[in-house]
């Protein structure tokens, strides 16, 4: 079906000869389709108006100017694909493909979101246990399903923890379930060359992907955990006009003081130093944020993450012999 507005020419259609967007659509499952089927997806549970926009995001200066360039690439889609010529050159690749990438908490989620709304689009955020199936062949339906949700919809399409689905192909093929990743990992890549609309993907672990997958991006772009500067915009920003905030906060040493942490780690340390403010046997109008406070929630975030990532040890193959030590004799003497 046409796209319109923003989407109809970023695939250099004429937006004003094509009809408005349809009006929001339920998807509904009969009873037929639920016999035949061994899942089934509730798209619309999956689909909202974006909550955040870009100032609610901090970003590093390198991971902003990606963000928009990306944007002005929608903006100026019309100069760039039909009056540039550019459209010539991108004859099948006439998806919006973006891939984030970088450790947790550091905004990929938030960004997509804001760029849904700065596009003024809904979001479609399936997320991908919902996507998988336990029964062979159906997590490639359901992949299939999602596009085709978005398109109706005229929603960005965000997929998070992408690597769960677009890892590597497997070389040594011996059961059913090795045939259907193979399957869904082909399924993606086929629906991502013919899709017409805007998809964000989204990992932690980059290094997984499929090198077939990662050629077929246009916009890749790297999340860093916040610097110095970021840090202390990241702290102010979590601070809600209303919170009763004590003199001795200081959001400069705080990102001095603190480094190594992601944004929703600074999300959560003013959350829990809030709460132990709230919980002190104080009269209400005597309570305040203080400093203390925000380093002792930090502090215990931080202790916690060290534990979580805590070094493995794993056990590598090697190739030809290995020497092993003398089994001491039993029957010697020290």
């Amino acid at each position: 079906m046409p796209r319109y507005d923003k989407i109809n020419a970023f695939l250099g259609e004429e937006t004003q000869n094509n009809p408005p967007p349809p009006e929001f659509k339920t998807v509904e499952t009969t009873e037929k389709d639920s016999n035949n089927s061994g899942s089934v997806i509730e798209l619309t549970n999956y689909l909202r108006e974006p909550k955040y926009t870009l100032n609610d995001v901090i970003l590093p200066e390198n991971t902003k100017k990606q963000v928009e360039l990306i944007l002005a690439e929608m903006e100026y889609q019309n100069l760039i694909y039909q009056e540039w010529g550019m459209a010539e050159k991108h004859k099948l690749d006439k998806a919006l493909s973006i891939n984030f990438s970088g450790l947790p908490g550091t905004g990929k989620t938030l960004t997509a979101e804001a760029l849904a709304y700065e596009l003024k689009l809904k979001i479609l955020d399936v997320p991908y246990e919902q996507i998988e199936s336990k029964f062979v062949g159906e997590t490639p339906k359901n992949i299939r399903a999602a596009f085709d949700f978005a398109t109706e919809s005229n929603a960005v399409l965000f997929f998070d923890e992408a690597d769960s689905f677009l890892g590597k192909r497997l070389e040594n093929v011996t059961q059913a379930t090795d045939t259907a990743v193979n399957l869904t990992r082909s399924v993606m890549i086929k629906q991502l060359s013919a899709y017409q609309g805007i998809v964000i993907f989204a990992t932690n672990l980059i290094r997984n992907y499929d090198p077939a997958f990662i050629s077929r991006i246009r916009w890749k772009v790297q999340f860093n955990l916040p610097t110095e500067e970021a840090r202390s915009l990241i702290w102010q920003v979590q601070i809600p006009d209303k919170l009763p905030l004590d003199d001795s906060v200081d959001f400069v040493e705080l990102a001095k003081r603190f480094d190594g942490i992601s944004g929703r780690d600074i999300k959560n340390a003013v959350l829990q130093g809030v709460v132990a403010a709230a919980r002190e046997d104080k009269a209400k109008h005597e309570k305040r944020v203080t400093q203390a406070h925000l380093t002792e929630a930090i502090t215990e975030i931080i202790e916690g993450n060290k534990a979580s990532y805590q070094e493995q040890v794993t056990l590598t193959p090697v190739e030809g012999e290995v020497s092993l030590p003398k089994v001491p004799n039993n029957n010697s003497r020290s």
